[in-house]
């Protein structure tokens, strides 16, 4: 079964004004969640923090900003192959666990 993944764009840090260009990005919060194909999807997420370099010759204004253009950004600046990897062990993991939690009684 192939599993599928979705960039979420959680949050963008701007800066209000930088080289008088107003809302500036400088980070991006974002989560990449996959699924697997089940009925039932198994589903993992990992989130994080990328920084985004002002550059002055590609600037996109916030109102024009997609987001296409900030998965651009992560999609190059990630190891996203890496991510996959560690989503698809997650799910893997849900499948075919290999540990337990046991609670005692005892109190």
């Amino acid at each position: 079964m192939a599993n599928t993944y979705e960039w979420r764009i959680n949050c963008l840090d701007t800066k209000i004004k930088q080289d008088k260009k107003s809302n500036v990005v400088y980070n991006v919060h974002w989560s990449y969640i996959a699924k697997d194909d089940s009925e039932t999807p198994y589903m993992a997420s990992s989130i994080g923090t990328y920084g985004v370099t002002y550059d002055k010759s590609n600037f996109i204004t916030y109102s024009k900003l997609t987001k296409e253009d900030v998965v651009a950004w992560l999609e190059a600046g990630l190891d996203v192959d890496s991510i996959k990897k560690s989503l698809d062990n997650q799910i893997e993991l849900q499948k075919n666990p290999v540990d337990n939690h046991l609670k005692p009684n005892w109190d």
